[in-house]
């Protein structure tokens, strides 16, 4: 490692922690006492962390009550510091952090409701293609099978607790009181980025699973027959309609046949 490398090293476990700072020795003495300007620097930073983790898990943190979610999310930039220069990618661990905290843990509606949010932002980071029509669909329905490649930005959640209920009932109009008599239901919820907004689906077991291995790129057939084995009436037409409707496909691809000697050896 450099000795620029090293220095940076020493620097960011200064910060990012309270006890006595190995660079102090390092650092130049001024008008200003050199423990003081780096308590300044260390309080900056956790300040500026804790502000991103807020903007990103604003629900999150209501659930927490501020004070303690600010003091949840100092227990973890101490352990987490960001990985990249882009703050807006900074936080994709908490909710794992939160289902094994201590103050947490017995809440697994918190860190569901953390990890839905993260999903969120992720969504919004993410960019947008141009969708495909139906009409492109209907002219690749005579090339065999086929794939469908979908909007970077969607993303397929499972929570155990009703996250994106709790969520949407802190939204403006949203009406938290009703979420007194909570109680553990799994939601399955397809998000995906429209604009500067996001939009939601929940799914149920079929349209999970369909829309899961599409996003495998595992091809159309293979989505159908997944879904076909949790409800065998499973409505390919409807399916596929509400992909397109909804702006999700930004490609169509032929997937090659398998030769003859492949199908003997499987």
């Amino acid at each position: 490692m450099s000795s620029i490398e090293t220095l940076q090293s020493v620097v960011a476990r200064a910060v990012l922690t309270t006890g006595p700072a190995d660079i102090l020795p390092l650092l130049a003495r001024g008008r200003f006492d050199p423990a003081k300007r780096l308590n300044i620097y260390r309080n900056n930073t956790l300040v500026s962390l804790t502000a991103t983790l807020k903007a990103v898990f604003p629900v999150t943190a209501r659930l927490l009550d501020e004070r303690y979610f600010s003091y949840a999310a100092g227990c973890f930039i101490r352990n987490n510091p960001p990985q990249e220069p882009r703050l807006s990618r900074y936080g994709r661990d908490f909710a794992r952090f939160l289902a094994r905290f201590e103050g947490t843990a017995q809440l697994p509606f918190v860190s569901e409701t953390a990890r839905l949010e993260w999903k969120i932002a992720e969504a919004l980071d993410a960019p947008l293609k141009r969708p495909c029509t139906l009409m492109e669909l209907y002219d690749g329905l005579s090339s065999g099978s086929f794939a469908l490649f979908l909007q970077p930005s969607l993303r397929l959640v499972f929570c155990r607790w009703p996250a994106l209920s709790i969520w949407a009932a802190h939204q403006q109009g949203g009406d938290a009181d009703r979420l007194a008599d909570l109680n553990r239901e799994p939601e399955r919820i397809a998000l995906w980025r429209h604009g500067d907004t996001v939009r939601f689906l929940r799914l149920d077991a079929a349209e999970f699973a369909f829309w899961h291995t599409l996003m495998r790129g595992r091809g159309l057939e293979a989505a159908v027959a997944r879904a076909c084995r949790h409800a065998p009436e499973f409505d390919i037409a409807r399916a596929l309609t509400g992909l397109f409707v909804s702006e999700l496909v930004i490609g169509i691809h032929r997937m090659k046949e398998p030769s003859n000697r492949q199908e003997r050896v499987s």
